[in-house]
């Protein structure tokens, strides 16, 4: 295109400037309503009585539901074909209800006859079918006993699942020990 003077007239346009200068406008605005944004929040918590942030919670009621935990203590005991095997778990929060216990086996190599709530070789152990209440900083035993299926049990792991209610009422199932396998339990016949 010419201009009238005769003279020949080129426009240059700059694409990068406009596009700074919208990003820079862009990002201008979303700062400033996040701004007004926040203040009208603060204003509306501000503004409400009796609305106070709860406090964060106590060491007290943090453990009051808190899982049962297993403490490391084993125990085993053998009558001729029949193993019994149990775990030692703690309540560190609030009182706990037992209600069940189930035992995993996966490798076979065992059946189970039954379960109790007590250590191995207790006689007067309540069978884990019936609920067990375990206090605040409490331990109970979990215990199940086996028929021996092969010669050596030495192979086999052994899981306890436990139901319980914990402290707060609130309804668990948890992996609470095991045996990894049985090799560092002594069974009469086999090789130590």
């Amino acid at each position: 295109m010419g201009d009238p003077n005769g003279t020949e007239r080129v426009d240059v346009i700059d694409l990068e400037r406009p596009s700074s200068r919208r990003r820079t406008g862009v990002t201008a605005v979303v700062v400033v309503l996040a701004f007004a944004v926040g203040i009208g929040v603060g204003y509306q918590l501000h503004k409400q009585p009796g609305k106070t942030p709860s406090p964060p919670p106590s060491a007290s009621s943090a453990t009051a539901g808190g899982p049962l935990e297993s403490t490391g203590a084993r125990c085993w005991a053998q009558d001729g074909k029949r193993l019994q095997l149990g775990v030692q778990v703690r309540n560190p929060g609030g009182e706990a209800v037992l209600q069940g216990l189930q035992v995993d086996l996966p490798l076979g190599g065992l059946r189970e006859l039954g379960t109790t709530w007590g250590t191995c070789g207790q006689l007067s152990a309540p069978d884990a079918t019936r609920e067990l209440r375990v206090g605040p900083g409490a331990t109970a035993w979990l215990s199940a006993t086996f028929d021996v299926l092969d010669p050596c049990p030495a192979p086999y792991p052994v899981r306890y699942t436990v139901a319980y209610l914990d402290g707060a009422g609130v309804a668990r199932q948890d992996l609470l020990g095991s045996f990894a396998d049985l090799g560092d339990v002594p069974y009469r016949g086999c090789p130590s």
